[in-house]
C-alpha cells in the first residue's frame, strides 16, 4: 500500500513538472515556426537605411492610406500656399513612422529630390491610365527603381528632409502620370481609403475619380508553341544583320504581342556609343501610346515575358522606363539623357547574347509561353535590412575594392560583398596577376574563354558599355561586376538543379557556387554534388572553397 502511494505521490510529481515542461516546448516550437515563416518571407528588395517593421499588404487593387491614421495628424491641404501651388497634402507624424505603398505598382524613383531631400515615386496603372503616387521628405527608403511593390507594402519612414517645417509626409496622386499628367487633390482618395492593414469590403473598388484595379492584360496573339525557325515577315520587320539568338527573339515578340507592338526594331549601324544594336544582339519593341495606362501595361507584359523567358532567349539585359534589368540581377535606375527615347520610356530594349550567324546550327525551338516578373521580390515579403546582401566591414578590404564589392554582392541575394572579397582574398590577394600555369589572370583570375562571355567593359556605375570580352581584367570595376555576374549565373543554375533533385547541397549551396567558380559549374552538376572524383577537386577545389566560405565572416560589418 505504502509502495502505491508512493506511486502515485511520484507519478503527481512527475506530471506537475512535465505540463510546464511541455507548454514551454510548445512555445518554443510556435516561436521557431514563426521565426521561420518570418525568415522564409524575408526579401531583399530595395535600398534603404534602416530596419523596417514590416508589411501590410492588401489584396490586388486595392488603394490604401499611405499612413496609420491613427499615427499622423492632416496639417495641410492641396491647394495654393504661401503664393505657390501645394501639389499635395501634409501628414505630419514622428520620425520613423511607416509608410506604405497606396497601390500595387512599380518604383519610378527613389533617392534624392530637390525641395523633398528624400522621395519615393510610385507609377501605377489604374482604370487603364498610368497614375503617379509620391511620397515626399522621407527619413528612410527601403525600394528602388525598378521594383515592383504591392498596395500595403512599406516602402519608406517619415522623415523631416528638405523643404520641411517639421516631420511628415508630403503625399501627391498625379492622373496621367508624375512626368505627363497633372497633381489632384489627394485628400477625397485619402479619406476614402482603408488604412493599411485594415480589412474593407469595398476596398479595391474606390471613388470613381480615384484610383481602381488595373485592367486584365490582352490576350496574345499566339498561344505557346509557335515555330520560332520561322522568319519574320517582312512586315514586322527586317532580321538584317541580327545574331540567331537576336532573331529567335524578335520573332517571338511578333508571334506574342503582333499589332500590340508598333513596330520592332534590331540593327542599326549606329550604336549611340553602343554596340548592342550594331553587333546585332538588341531589339527595340517599340510600344503605341507609351505614355498611357495601357501602354505603360504592354511595356510591363513585353519586359515581363522576356525575362520571364531570359534563359531561354539568352537575355543579357533589358531596359524599359529608364530602368535596367540586368537577368539574375538588381534594377537600377539610369542617368536621364534628355528624351522618351533615348530613356526608353517608348520602347523595351532587350539585348541578349547573339550566339553568332550560323543558322544551321540554331536549335530555334518553339514559342515559350508564360511570362513573369522583372524584379525577384515576393508579393508577400517582409522588406528589412540595410539593402542587398550584407556591407563590408570598415577597413577589411582595399578602400578602391570596396565600392565595386558592394555593387557586385547587389547583383543577386546569393553573393554578398563579403563571399566576393573573401574569394578575392584567397584567388588574388587584391593584387594584379598575369598568367597563372591554369590560364587564369587578373583579380579574380578568370581564364580567357570565361572572360570572352561575362568579361564586360563597365561605366563608374557599374553598367556595361562594351561587349563582352572589352574589360580588363586588372581593372579593378570590370574584374569584381564579372566576377559577381559569373558567380550570380553559376548560383542561379545550380539553385535549379538543387531544386529539381539533380544536386544535393548538405552543407548548404555556398560551397557548391565556389566549386563551380573554380572548377566550372559543369562539375557540380555531373557529379550531382560537390565534385569529389578527381584528384584535383580533393587538393585544389575543396581547401579553395572552404578557405574562402571560413574567412568570409570577417569581411563582414556585422560578424553573424
Amino acid at each position: 500500500m505504502e509502495s502505491k502511494n508512493n506511486s502515485l505521490l511520484i507519478g503527481l510529481i512527475a506530471l506537475v513538472l512535465v505540463i510546464p515542461m511541455t507548454l514551454l516546448v510548445g512555445l518554443a516550437i510556435l516561436f521557431q515556426d514563426e521565426e521561420e515563416q518570418q525568415t522564409a518571407t524575408d526579401c531583399l528588395g530595395g535600398t534603404g537605411t534602416t530596419a523596417v517593421s514590416g508589411d501590410m499588404i492588401a489584396p490586388p487593387g486595392s488603394f490604401i492610406k499611405p499612413v496609420d491614421p491613427a499615427l499622423v495628424e492632416f496639417t495641410s491641404p492641396f491647394g495654393e500656399r504661401w503664393g505657390t501651388q501645394h501639389k499635395g497634402i501634409d501628414l505630419a507624424g514622428p520620425i520613423g513612422t511607416p509608410i506604405y505603398a497606396a497601390a500595387d505598382g512599380t518604383v519610378a524613383d527613389a533617392g534624392a529630390a530637390s525641395g523633398f531631400g528624400q522621395w519615393v515615386v510610385l507609377d501605377h496603372v489604374i482604370d487603364g491610365q498610368l497614375t503617379s503616387t509620391v511620397y515626399g521628405h522621407i527619413d528612410t527608403y527601403v525600394v528602388e527603381a525598378g521594383q515592383q511593390v504591392r498596395a500595403g507594402q512599406q516602402i519608406a519612414t517619415i522623415g523631416n528632409r528638405g523643404e520641411s517645417t517639421g516631420p511628415h509626409l508630403h503625399f501627391e496622386i498625379w492622373p496621367g502620370g508624375r512626368s505627363g499628367g497633372a497633381a489632384v487633390d489627394p485628400k477625397p482618395q485619402y479619406d476614402a481609403s482603408p488604412a493599411p492593414g485594415e480589412k474593407k469590403a469595398d476596398s479595391a473598388s474606390p471613388s470613381t475619380s480615384g484610383p481602381r484595379a488595373p485592367p486584365a492584360p490582352s490576350a496574345p496573339s499566339a498561344a505557346g508553341g509557335a515555330d520560332l525557325a520561322q522568319a519574320l515577315p517582312a512586315s514586322a520587320g527586317s532580321e538584317q544583320n541580327m545574331q540567331v539568338n537576336t532573331k529567335k527573339l524578335i520573332r517571338a515578340l511578333h508571334l506574342k504581342f503582333g499589332d500590340r507592338l508598333d513596330t520592332l526594331g534590331g540593327w542599326r549601324a549606329d550604336g549611340g556609343g553602343f554596340s548592342d544594336h550594331p553587333s546585332g544582339q538588341a531589339v527595340d519593341a517599340m510600344i503605341p501610346d507609351y505614355s498611357s495606362g495601357t501602354g505603360v501595361a504592354t511595356g510591363d507584359e513585353v519586359l515581363n515575358y522576356v525575362m520571364g523567358n531570359a534563359e531561354f532567349f539568352n537575355v543579357d539585359y533589358a531596359i524599359w522606363r529608364q530602368t535596367y534589368y540586368p537577368v539574375g540581377g538588381t534594377p537600377n535606375k539610369m542617368d536621364d539623357r534628355g528624351s522618351d527615347n533615348e530613356n526608353h520610356f517608348n520602347h523595351v530594349h532587350i539585348t541578349v547574347r547573339g550566339g553568332g550567324f550560323d543558322e544551321g546550327s540554331m536549335q530555334w525551338g518553339s514559342l515559350p509561353g508564360g511570362s513573369g516578373q522583372a524584379t525577384k521580390t515576393a508579393v508577400d515579403c517582409t522588406i528589412a535590412g540595410t539593402g542587398l546582401g550584407d556591407s563590408l566591414a570598415a577597413g577589411s578590404v582595399p578602400p578602391e575594392f570596396a565600392p565595386w564589392l558592394e555593387r557586385a554582392g547587389a547583383i543577386c541575394p546569393q553573393i554578398k560583398p563579403s563571399l566576393l572579397a573573401a574569394q578575392i582574398e584567397q584567388e588574388s590577394g587584391f593584387q594584379q596577376h598575369g598568367y597563372n600555369s591554369a590560364g587564369a589572370s587578373g583579380y579574380t583570375q578568370f581564364i580567357d574563354s570565361t572572360w570572352a562571355t561575362y568579361g564586360y567593359a563597365v561605366d563608374e556605375q557599374g553598367k556595361k558599355i562594351g561587349p563582352a570580352g572589352s574589360g580588363d581584367r586588372n581593372k579593378i570595376s570590370d574584374a569584381v561586376m564579372a566576377q559577381g555576374d559569373y558567380m550570380c549565373r553559376i548560383a542561379s543554375i545550380i539553385d535549379g538543379a538543387i531544386a529539381d533533385g539533380s544536386v544535393k547541397a548538405p552543407n548548404g549551396p555556398t560551397e557548391l557556387y565556389l566549386a563551380g567558380y573554380n572548377a566550372g559549374e559543369g562539375s557540380v552538376l555531373r557529379e550531382g554534388g560537390f565534385p569529389t572524383s578527381h584528384s584535383d577537386y580533393i587538393v585544389q577545389t575543396r581547401p579553395y572553397a572552404d578557405k574562402i566560405i571560413a574567412n568570409e565572416a570577417k569581411f563582414r560589418a556585422i560578424n553573424k
